[in-house]
């Protein structure tokens, strides 16, 4: 193809992708459930994709088993969108990492790691206004448009001789829309939070949160609430917005959200845990108010913590971490178990031999018997100098 013609194309091919772009600036926002339905071929495609997904996830396993928490959910999206009642649909997914994103067609996935590292229900939901919205105001529709446009682009750009990977924009309607999306999402969940009765000063704090984690973890997970730059974009939304809102509102007992999500809490812990991300159960297990939320044998995690940090001074503290669990909950099994291992490990034989054996007689169905049984003929033999 002569240089005239590729330019040609290229200029038929941008003037479709801005005409495009004009289509979807006047997309109009979805106004209530009824009328929350596709408006083309290629909006009901994209719906499809959508559905195809969440019974992907479904069927896959990942979604937190709780009748409880779903309808809790449901009942503060509710709150947050009366009039889009039974379109907007939103579900816990069992996984540790810092995520929460829309679909197109309604559905909303929070993870647990997520819901776990709120301090009550306000900050809860203003990650759900802001998902929410995400869906109101047809994102994911406009934002895989976008991509079908930014891909026409790449192949112009690259018939051109500027080399673009068109597949790296694929990802980008789960890990983030686009930074308009964005503050639109911000702007509008900010508005929904307050006229739910939400105290909108809490809202800053979830990100602020976050944030810190972030930071102080290290983490480097491409999902929107794990990615320092955009926390900060939504701290400094939130704050502005906030700033003007008068004191008080709703949803910020701790309590209240603590006892609602404590079993998420556990099984949350017990999930980094097996991934071994010990740095993100001690950025929560560290903090005295939220170890005090969570059951009386939660200072066994805090021992497991340590364990797997294995950092200088760890043993000890691992240690006094078990103890403390066994003293508040005797009859938690796993700390016999621990505090058996860990004895073992630092030559207190004696000691070993009476916890693996206590293990074993409050949980004689343990799964694990006849490896506790190796370790504890392992402890008796160096007791006995063999």
């Amino acid at each position: 193809m002569a240089r005239n013609d590729r330019i040609a194309l290229a200029a038929i091919l941008v003037g479709a992708a801005l005409g495009m772009a004009d289509v979807l600036a006047s997309l109009a926002p979805f106004s209530e459930a009824g009328g929350a339905r596709p408006a083309s071929e290629d909006e009901q495609r994209v719906w499809s994709q959508a559905q195809e997904f969440s019974g992907i996830i479904g069927k896959s396993g990942v979604l937190y088993q709780d009748g409880a928490l779903d309808a809790y959910l449901q009942q503060v999206m509710d709150s947050l969108f009366p009039e889009f009642r039974g379109a907007i649909r939103v579900r816990a997914v069992q996984a540790p990492q810092l995520n929460a994103f829309a679909l197109p067609d309604g559905a909303i996935y929070v993870n647990t790691g997520l819901m776990a590292r709120f301090g009550n229900e306000a900050q809860l939901a203003t990650v759900l206004a802001h998902e929410g919205t995400h869906f109101t105001h047809r994102h994911g529709f406009r934002s895989q448009q976008n991509l079908k446009s930014n891909a026409a682009f790449a192949s112009v750009t690259a018939m051109l001789g500027v080399p673009i990977l068109p597949q790296l924009l694929a990802i980008s309607s789960i890990f983030g829309f686009s930074r308009e999306m964005e503050t639109e999402a911000d702007q509008v969940g900010y508005d929904r939070l307050q006229k739910a009765g939400y105290d909108p000063h809490e809202s800053p704090k979830v990100f602020e949160h976050l944030m810190r984690e972030v930071k102080a973890e290290g983490v480097d997970e491409p999902f929107f609430f794990a990615s320092h730059p955009k926390l900060k974009e939504r701290v400094d939304n939130m704050t502005r917005f906030s700033a003007r809102a008068p004191a008080g509102g709703g949803g910020t007992s701790r309590a209240d959200y603590a006892r609602t999500v404590q079993k998420l809490r556990v099984d949350n812990l017990e999930g980094m845990l097996s991934m071994g991300r010990a740095k993100s159960a001690l950025l929560m297990l560290e903090d005295p108010d939220h170890l005090a939320e969570l059951p009386p044998y939660a200072p066994y995690y805090l021992g497991e913590a340590y364990r797997l940090r294995g950092g200088e001074g760890d043993s000890l503290r691992s240690e006094k971490a078990y103890l403390k669990a066994l003293a508040d909950a005797p009859d938690f099994a796993p700390t016999y178990r621990a505090l058996g291992i860990h004895f073992l490990k630092t030559g207190q034989y004696s000691e070993s031999i009476r916890h693996l054996t206590r293990y074993l007689e409050v949980a004689p169905d343990a799964r694990d018997r006849k490896y506790v049984e190796n370790y504890l003929q392992i402890a008796r033999n160096k007791k006995e100098g063999r």
